[in-house]
């Protein structure tokens, strides 16, 4: 019994050496989705018992092991997480690492058509029609792909979205866009962060067009995903919901914004989705501007992507983020 005592304790502790803080470590995957108008690219991490193993996605270092068993005979809630305009999925891969180690699959799909490395949408119209559509098809594809289907718990699903991925969020949460309400502010309105196609949306002369508003999204009936039980927002595109278009929102929601909203200005937006929701959502205002939610940039994107990566002197994105992990991390058990 003297010498088993000892060499029980030593796999004990090998064992635990081994996962994360949460309980276990990271693993990711990705899958093709099929949709109506592209295919596209998810990245799925998610809770494994196997050592991390970081690689590099490019300039991007992922600490997640890759195609990694996930943990057996679990069922773990479910999270989409839904990229900003021209980002990614890796754009928030720190935050989907710490979901998986606590215990939670991460969904994050390519906004195709918004999205780096991908050709651009046509119009803004199609991309506001799309991104729902995409998100929603990213999560039914991993609720049935062999390898999560049996450890996904479809009860417990929520939803983080960062810029016009908080649009998505919005929409998908039961949110109504009033498209002519944006139209007119961004035909009267140099706002570039709020209006993302007001530079193409300019006459001969360079006077805004009041006919921008397309067709298709007058006719469009967005879709309302039901299983949403608890959203995160981070400094939301929202400025295409009037007074009362939000009413319908009724999970937990959790609100960040930014010190600085100089890019993406809060009054129509994130200060309208706190007024505009029934509920209003806990908020949290952290240090630095728009940007600061995407993860910390690698040297060599960095060089190229000042604006995006680039923070104030006092702003550190790194403590930033770890704060916002363990917030996010404890928001989504409570309520999922």
């Amino acid at each position: 019994m003297r010498v088993i005592a000892p060499l029980v304790l030593a796999i004990v502790c090998t064992c635990s050496a081994l996962a994360a803080p949460g309980g276990f470590n990271a693993g990711e995957s990705r899958l093709t989705v099929a949709d109506e108008a592209a295919h596209f690219d998810a990245v799925v991490f998610y809770p494994t018992y196997e050592r991390e193993v970081p690689w590099q996605a490019g300039a991007f270092t992922v600490d997640a092991t890759r195609d990694a068993p996930p943990v057996p005979d679990n069922r773990f809630p479910v999270v989409l997480i839904s990229h900003g305009r021209g980002g990614g999925p890796l754009s928030h891969r720190e935050l989907a690492t710490a979901l998986a180690r606590a215990g939670f699959i991460a969904v994050l799909p390519t906004h195709v058509g918004d999205a780096s490395g991908h050709p651009r949408a046509s119009s803004q119209a199609q991309i506001l029609i799309d991104r729902p559509r995409q998100a929603e098809a990213a999560l039914n594809a991993v609720l049935a792909d062999p390898r999560f289907s049996a450890i996904a718990d479809a009860s417990r699903i929520g939803m983080i979205g960062y810029s016009a991925g908080g649009y998505t969020a919005l929409v998908l949460a039961g949110a109504k866009p009033d498209f002519a309400y944006a139209s007119a502010y961004c035909a009267n309105h140099d706002d570039p962060g709020s209006c993302p196609s007001s530079a193409n949306n300019k006459t001969a002369d360079g006077a805004q067009s009041k006919t921008a508003l397309s067709a298709d999204l007058i006719a469009w009936q967005p879709p309302v995903d039901r299983r949403l039980k608890a959203l995160v927002l981070m400094d939301p595109l929202a400025m295409m919901f009037s007074a009362g278009r939000l009413s319908a929102v009724r999970v937990p929601t959790m609100l960040y914004r930014p010190q600085d909203d100089s890019y993406l200005g809060s009054a129509r937006n994130s200060l309208a989705v706190v007024s505009g929701l029934p509920t209003p959502p806990a908020v949290h205002i952290v240090p630095g501007n728009h940007f600061v939610f995407i993860d910390p940039c690698p040297a060599p994107v960095a060089a190229n992507a000042a604006v995006i990566c680039q923070d104030a002197p006092d702003t550190d994105r790194a403590e930033v983020h770890r704060q916002i992990d363990r917030e996010v991390v404890a928001f989504l058990r409570t309520n999922l």
